[in-house]
């Protein structure tokens, strides 16, 4: 390896950055992809995360507060922080901080069933709908039936 070669991948990487923020393992990755040699790859990664430029517990706490916003419960979450290439230790961390939010829910099921919890298959099919979002049944559960309760007319079906 030489100067001329970990130039060269600080550059690129420098390159793919300034597009959107990667986790470590995701630029290694695409840095090796172009071709850079993978001793000049460690060489600028470790440059770039000694300042502090490159940062994956701070990159999975940026993914997390994104995923919330979008309406994705823990095991999306989770799932798109090991697709990103985060490790599970700096996921679970990134994931202590994360609470789901129930008038989240009630605005996400309010959006699916639009107050009538009467038609049994819209309420499997707005459950199922929160479960590809990555919430858990329990929170489901709580969010069905305090969503049941909030209804004017006391009109809900209990799922039991």
């Amino acid at each position: 390896m030489n100067d001329e070669q970990t130039r060269a991948a600080l550059d690129a990487a420098a390159k793919q950055l300034s597009y959107r923020a990667l986790s470590t393992a995701a630029l290694r990755d695409k840095l090796l992809d172009k071709g850079h040699d993978p001793a000049a790859v460690d060489a600028a990664l470790a440059w770039l995360t000694e300042r502090r430029l490159l940062d994956d517990t701070a990159y999975a706490e940026s993914v997390v507060r994104s995923c919330t916003r979008r309406g994705y419960g823990a095991a999306r979450i989770r799932q798109e922080l090991t697709r990103r290439g985060l490790d599970r230790p700096t996921a679970e961390a990134a994931l202590l901080g994360y609470a789901t939010d129930p008038a989240q829910l009630h605005a996400l099921l309010d959006k699916r069933l639009r107050g009538d919890v009467s038609d049994r298959k819209a309420v499997e099919r707005a459950v199922a709908f929160l479960q590809r979002r990555g919430f858990s049944w329990g929170e489901i559960r709580a969010a069905l039936d305090g969503y049941g309760q909030s209804l004017p007319d006391g009109d809900n079906d209990d799922m039991g």
